[in-house]
């Protein structure tokens, strides 16, 4: 939380703000910030002074997020857009659904170490370097005409949803398969890593059908795949097939996560508009543990299934969306 919600805020307002900066300026600006402050949280002793550092990274990337999902925009074929930012959209899930694992494995020696992979990949991207593109507000791919407020919405919820009921929910899956398969820590994180991987392998495919038969197809589909995969997952006996059921979810999520960008990216004032659509996954992911921890106390968990039937309301309202959609 102490990361995401700096990070969500930000978001709100970051595609905004850089307009009319050009993307590699912002991204190099974001890791020269990040790079010292992940170095500072690997030896910082003080618990102020850490949150303070992670905090700021939160508010650095929430720049880099939305920005590098523009410069997709300006380098790749329109026919092949969805099937980049599948590609970007899993690794964000891997890097975030693989953390218990990484966490599991550095604290043998010190949890802290976790941020050398902060550092490292800070320290790629400032010498590897970025290409150039125009800022978003020169684009020649910009789409014109008025925001529709409607749609928009309707795909905030989605991404909403998307990080309270399936991303965020790592911890409620680790919390399950440690109770009811009697998992180490180290295990545990491989089973909520599985659901980083599925998004990974299978962005490239979802990405591809997203362009060749529309965005509106592959969001309600994903979205009744994750409802059946939330709802299945607590009474399954079997520690493989949770696995198999979160990864489903996991790539179910990242389905709507990728085709919402989709959406959001190709329409009018998209530019400005994708960092504050994708905030709300973020919000939601931030508010997973408070919301679903109380009840996972109170009913174990059947937990999953809440989430099932929120994202049979995400499918019902995008089938249902007024936007108009290639395809879709």
């Amino acid at each position: 939380t102490a990361y995401l919600l700096p990070f969500a805020t930000m978001m709100l307002f970051s595609g905004r703000l850089t307009r009319k900066i050009h993307p590699h300026k912002v991204v190099r600006s974001a890791y020269i910030v990040t790079l010292p402050l992940a170095l500072l949280l690997l030896i910082t002793p003080s618990w102020g002074l850490f949150l303070a550092a992670y905090a700021t990274i939160g508010v650095a990337n929430a720049f880099t997020t939305p920005v590098l999902q523009i410069m997709l925009r300006e380098l790749v074929p329109a026919n092949a857009l969805g099937k980049a930012l599948g590609t970007y959209a899993a690794m964000q899930s891997l890097g975030m659904l693989s953390a218990p694992l990484i966490a599991g494995l550095s604290s043998v020696i010190s949890w802290q170490l976790t941020f050398l992979v902060t550092a490292t990949a800070s320290l790629f991207i400032l010498i590897a370097r970025l290409p150039v593109v125009p800022p978003p507000s020169a684009s020649k791919q910009n789409v014109g005409g008025k925001v529709q407020w409607g749609p928009t919405i309707i795909h905030m919820v989605s991404g909403f949803v998307v990080g309270i009921g399936i991303i965020g929910v790592g911890f409620m899956t680790s919390l399950h398969v440690g109770e009811q398969f009697n998992l180490d820590a180290t295990a545990r994180g491989l089973v909520v890593m599985c659901g980083g991987l599925a998004a990974f392998f299978a962005s490239r495919k979802i990405g591809d059908i997203a362009d060749k038969f529309g965005v509106r197809a592959v969001l309600v589909v994903s979205a009744i795949i994750g409802s059946v995969a939330m709802t299945l997952l607590p009474i399954t006996p079997w520690v493989v097939l949770v696995a198999v059921l979160w990864a489903c979810a996991v790539a179910a999520a990242q389905g709507i996560q990728a085709t919402v960008n989709l959406a959001v990216i190709g329409s009018p004032g998209g530019s400005s508009l994708l960092s504050t659509v994708q905030a709300f996954r973020f919000f939601g992911s931030a508010a997973a543990p408070v919301t679903f921890l109380p009840i996972y106390l109170a009913i174990g968990s059947n937990a999953f299934w809440v989430t099932a039937v929120a994202l049979v309301f995400v499918a019902v309202a995008q089938w249902r969306n007024p936007q108009r959609l290639a395809r879709g």
